[in-house]
């Protein structure tokens, strides 16, 4: 009997526990939204993304402060290939298609 009543209280507590941590879960923001924050925190806005076939990687263009870079990131590894300072212009162009990973204009990725 002793067994019984120390399993459904267990059982009980258990329940209780997943019944608050889904009740929390649901006030909580999401994981964008605290990359987010963090990042406006320290005064960097991600101004876009696109993924770069050719060399299978992403393409994360940022702003911090008055600069702006171009940060590749392998699609695969998640490791930093490179990271470039580059103007505005420069990289409206890449994320309109206007201008090609490599910097030639008319040769887009696909």
């Amino acid at each position: 009997m002793k067994k019984y009543i120390v399993l459904a209280t267990l059982v009980f507590f258990g329940a209780f526990s997943a019944f608050i941590n889904a009740a929390s879960n649901n006030e909580m923001i999401s994981e964008s939204e605290a990359i987010k924050a963090a990042l406006h925190s320290i005064n960097v806005e991600v101004l876009g993304i696109r993924h770069d076939e050719p060399d299978s990687q992403w393409d994360v263009f940022i702003r911090h402060n008055d600069k702006a870079y171009e940060v590749e990131v392998n699609a695969l590894t998640g490791e930093i290939v490179t990271k470039e300072e580059e103007t505005l212009a420069e990289i409206q162009a890449e994320l309109s298609g206007e201008l090609s990973h490599e910097g030639v204009a008319g040769d887009v990725d696909k």
